[in-house]
């Protein structure tokens, strides 16, 4: 009994060391890393807005003219609005589109480099598992342990993946 104590109490701290040394080894370059994604990704909808709102100010300017033309150059006039409301349509539609598309692809890459990173740490860890396994068995057990111990991890780490 005292001596599973021990061993739960061993293995209790040697997962505890495991995980702050994969925080340390990892939390800066994770961080760096989305903090960095993620001021492209605003860099990449301001500039979507600056676009709509120039198309925003040109749609202003169109209007501002053909309120002062005269009243014999009207049927021009209402052409002009007509294409500058057309134009400023297809620009906002277009400035819509891609801030969604550039939207759509920072969380896809985001998900993407996620995913990365779990797989490269889950990895990491299950190496570090059987290192740590290997050491401990070879210190502390006989063959008949190693052989039951070695079972249990690869029976935990398959449980984790």
């Amino acid at each position: 009994m005292e001596k599973e104590m021990w061993s739960l109490v061993w293995k209790a701290t040697n997962f505890t060391i495991l995980v702050a040394l994969l925080y340390k080894l990892l939390a800066d370059r994770i961080k760096t890393y989305f903090k960095s994604r993620s001021l492209s990704i605003e860099n990449a909808i301001r500039e979507a807005e600056t676009i709509k709102k120039e198309a925003e100010k040109k749609y202003e300017e169109l209007n501002e003219k053909l309120q002062n033309i005269d009243k014999e150059a009207e049927n021009i006039a209402e052409l002009f609005r007509r294409e500058g409301l057309a134009e400023k349509e297809r620009i906002i539609e277009g400035a819509k589109k891609e801030a969604e598309k550039i939207k759509r692809q920072a969380v896809q890459t985001i998900e993407q480099e996620v995913a990365r990173a779990k797989g490269m740490i889950r990895k990491e860890f299950a190496e570090l598992i059987f290192k740590m396994a290997a050491d401990l068995i070879s210190k502390k057990q006989n063959d008949n342990d190693n052989e039951r111990i070695i079972k249990e991890y690869i029976e935990k780490v398959a449980k984790l993946n």
